[in-house]
């Protein structure tokens, strides 16, 4: 099996050297006949010079892609960028900030060639702040296991092994990889999790805090809602127009009785309003459907556009 690693950084510029070593020390060991890598390095529009500190960094023995986006737009676009660059079907991924460690990527393929379709790490000892950090981490996969009857234990791992032809199937991407590991085991997808080592952080400073949990609930709101609609989410709003429409007209089919039939003057009466708020709840559903369908078949290709990248090495 060949594997694209792919590693997001951000103003990581004193990670880097240390990261890279590491990790090309522990790919040279794992390499052979059957198993070759390409790294593709994200700078995801850094304000430091990780940029210049990755282009020193090319080597002979793999295969290498180093982009600079932009902006500063988020970790999922960064490895999504890294995902529509990466030449193999499958995918390694692993943080920049160093605190995820390379000598468990040999754990994790060991267990990913025996068939899975995905293995994630699980941090079983943290090496974060616990108030800041830890906490909020362990809140938010416990909300995950109960919503989504998942087994794992750490979702928000970065480090993990997946199949590329499987995420076509998980349309809205949005900040895919908080939940990739839950949406896997929707899809009835093989997931395993393997305990891996966790560092301290030397350098720089995470931007994920207590807002974490705030951003799963919204995650778990999706994937609980357009779970069977995935593909079609006008379907989903669509039902609701229908049956607003539908009881919008069975009152307005009550007005004409009443009508008619007992000389009512149901101008009177609340049944024009509500026969009309029928109708528009009807037209609102209906257009919250196109505009979901037109934002769901469009998301997987937003983060693919040319215009985020500012600069592009391949090497050879």
């Amino acid at each position: 099996m060949n594997y694209s690693l792919i590693i997001p950084f951000y103003n990581e510029e004193n990670n880097v050297q240390n990261l890279v070593d590491e990790i090309l020390v522990n790919l040279k060991k794992i390499k052979n006949d059957n198993r070759n890598f390409q790294l593709i390095f994200i700078d995801d529009g850094s304000k430091d010079n990780t940029f210049e500190k990755l282009k020193s960094n090319i080597t002979k023995d793999f295969s290498i892609v180093i982009i600079k986006h932009k902006n500063n737009y988020s970790q999922s676009t960064a490895i999504l960028t890294g995902i529509f660059n990466s030449k193999y079907e499958n995918i390694i991924t692993l943080d920049g900030d160093g605190q995820n460690d390379p000598k468990d990527i040999e754990k994790l393929l060991k267990e990913y060639e025996k068939g899975s379709d995905m293995v994630i790490g699980w941090r079983k000892n943290r090496r974060d702040n616990f108030f800041t950090k830890t906490f909020p981490s362990y809140l938010a996969n416990y909300i995950v296991r109960k919503f989504t009857n998942s087994k794992i234990h750490d979702h928000g791992c970065a480090l993990k092994i997946f199949k590329k032809n499987k995420l076509d199937d998980l349309n809205n991407w949005g900040d895919f990889h908080r939940l990739l590991a839950a949406r896997f085991s929707y899809n009835d997808y093989i997931v395993k999790e393997i305990p891996v080592n966790h560092n301290e952080r030397i350098y720089g400073k995470s931007n994920y805090g207590f807002f974490r949990v705030i951003y799963v609930i919204l995650d778990l709101l999706y994937i609980k809602l357009f779970k069977n609609y995935k593909t079609k989410s006008i379907y989903f709003f669509g039902l609701f127009g229908f049956l607003s429409f539908l009881f919008s007209f069975l009152v307005f089919l009550l007005m004409i009785y009443l009508k008619y039939a007992y000389g009512t003057s149901f101008i009177l009466t609340p049944l024009p309003i509500l026969s009309v708020f029928l109708f528009m709840c009807g037209l609102i559903f209906l257009f919250i459907g196109f505009i979901s369908h037109l934002i769901t078949n469009q998301s997987k290709t937003i983060d693919n556009r040319e215009n985020n990248i500012a600069e592009k090495i391949e090497f050879p």
